[in-house]
């Protein structure tokens, strides 16, 4: 099966634009690696539902119309590997926040990295943004090595960032800005 419209990242990965219909095939992704996901994303609880991941996808799909977010799914040739986004998208200031996950069986691949990269050209080039913005969990090394792999530079941690229920978590951040990004292509 072939997704249109798609971004070829590499051979057999491909970031596709969600559709209501990928709700089923997200939540039993989320759902077979949930012991993999949960420790780093406040996002991924043991009670997500189908309709949870249906209603997230009608959200996404309603923020990327008003230019706020985008999301794109991340296909290994037929099967739903993850997720990579931009969120947070302030159109006044030119910026946005990257986020992304994917399965236990796919890390370690630079298929993240890649998915990064090509997310990063499309924020600057077609979204005409100029500052990209990562967060991730200090005890994420993978999220952390995918932010430096891909160009970001680290700005600081931000101690007790996010609280996950019960604990503050500190974040990493980095930046990307566009005339970094120019430079190392």
């Amino acid at each position: 099966m072939e997704f249109k419209p798609a971004m070829n990242v590499m051979p057999k990965v491909s970031l596709v634009p969600p559709e209501l219909n990928m709700a089923e095939p997200l939540y039993q992704t989320i759902k077979d690696n949930f012991i993999h996901l949960a420790p780093f994303l406040d996002f991924i609880t043991e009670d997500v539902t189908v309709e949870d991941e249906r209603a997230y996808l009608k959200m996404m799909i309603q923020q990327h119309a008003d230019n706020k977010a985008r999301l794109f799914l991340i296909y290994y040739e037929t099967t739903l590997i993850g997720t990579v986004d931009l969120h947070k998208i302030d159109n006044s200031n030119h910026k946005a926040e990257v986020g992304y996950w994917i399965a236990e069986g796919y890390t370690g691949k630079n298929i993240v990295t890649n998915c990064v990269n090509h997310l990063c050209h499309f924020a600057f080039e077609t979204l005409s943004l100029n500052k990209l913005i990562i967060k991730a969990d200090v005890r994420n090394i993978a999220s952390n090595k995918v932010a430096e792999k891909a160009g970001f530079t680290f700005l600081a941690t931000d101690v007790e960032d996010i609280f996950d229920g019960e604990n503050y978590r500190d974040m990493n951040r980095y930046v990307l800005l566009k005339k970094q990004f120019e430079q190392q292509q």
